[in-house]
């Protein structure tokens, strides 16, 4: 019995995110574009995240089709950033087109 309690209050308690922070998103798609295949921890200390958070992020954004979870050589889960996730990164967060973008007027 008391196992079962525990596995409710384990759903009960299961962390969704409430609402997108898309600076977050901007330095998970950033990061993600310029260093393919990273592993979740590194993902997180790159991206000056708790490990919980960018977990949550992460899920969200596989979620949307904007990375895969991928295992390499080692056996590791590794996140890769699909086209889809490049091309957000190309449109939205590319820093030096919206720099051209900004000086060409």
């Amino acid at each position: 019995m008391r196992r079962v309690n525990y596995s409710i209050q384990k759903i009960r308690h299961k962390k969704e995110l409430k609402r997108i922070d898309w600076g977050i998103i901007r330095r998970l798609v950033i990061s993600l574009y310029y260093n393919n295949r990273m592993k979740k921890t590194h993902i997180a200390t790159k991206c000056n995240l708790g490990y919980d958070k960018c977990r949550l992020y992460l899920d969200w954004m596989e979620m949307m089709e904007l990375i895969k979870r991928e295992i390499d050589e080692d056996r590791f889960e590794v996140i890769i950033l699909t086209d889809k996730g490049k091309t957000l990164h190309n449109r939205k967060f590319n820093d030096m087109s919206k720099f051209k973008h900004d000086h060409d007027d």
